[in-house]
């Protein structure tokens, strides 16, 4: 049996504890306000792509908001509980329940959520004599990269991922990426390298 570490264990718990078990009742995006009404969201039939947070509204009204953040490092899946949708400024709040890739999922219970961890190394470096070395040793880094959110007959994934048009996606992004099948998310390779 692998030791998991405490902060990861932890994590696990507060996302079973706050997740499974919930059935949704709304879904909503926040995303940055664009000079055009444009929305950039609906990147593919199978793909949102979201700037900000993906929020839940479950059925007993308790509100979670997906985002990213850096609780293990720059940038993971993360979430905190909210206790109303407010404006704020520069962004504005989609309510997506009645998209075509919700639309199924509203009213569905989520049974399990999987977590797909992804690992690099971290290296300092110093400038000495005009010259960058290193510093100290390399770090191993690991994080959430992606979330498999599990209901009775189907699933979705939510990643700390931009696609870009250059094709060069970022990875660790501040950006949350949502794919409704796991053929795109093998595309991007986001489950190669995963652990979970």
């Amino acid at each position: 049996m692998t030791n998991i570490p405490q902060k990861e264990s932890d994590y696990i718990k507060r996302i079973n504890s706050n997740f499974v078990g919930q059935k949704i009742k709304e879904v909503y995006y926040e995303e940055l306000i664009y000079e055009s009404d444009c929305e950039y969201w609906n990147y593919s039939n199978n793909i949102h792509s979201v700037d900000m947070n993906v929020i839940f509204k479950f059925d007993n009204d308790k509100l979670l908001q997906i985002k990213w953040d850096n609780e293990f490092y720059c940038y993971g899946i993360g979430f905190e509980e909210i206790f109303k949708i407010e404006s704020k400024e520069g962004i504005k709040t989609i309510n997506v329940s009645e998209n075509d890739n919700w639309k199924p999922l509203i009213g569905e219970t989520i049974s399990s959520i999987e977590i797909y961890w992804d690992e690099s190394e971290s290296q300092e470096f110093q400038n000495k004599f005009g010259f960058m070395i290193p510093k100290g040793m390399k770090q191993k880094i690991k994080l959430p990269l992606s979330w498999k959110l599990k209901f009775i007959n189907n699933y979705i994934f939510i990643s700390a991922f931009e696609i870009k048009v250059n094709e060069y996606n970022y990875y660790w992004a501040d950006h949350l990426t949502i794919f409704f099948n796991e053929e795109e998310l093998i595309k991007y390779k986001l489950n190669q390298y995963a652990s979970r």
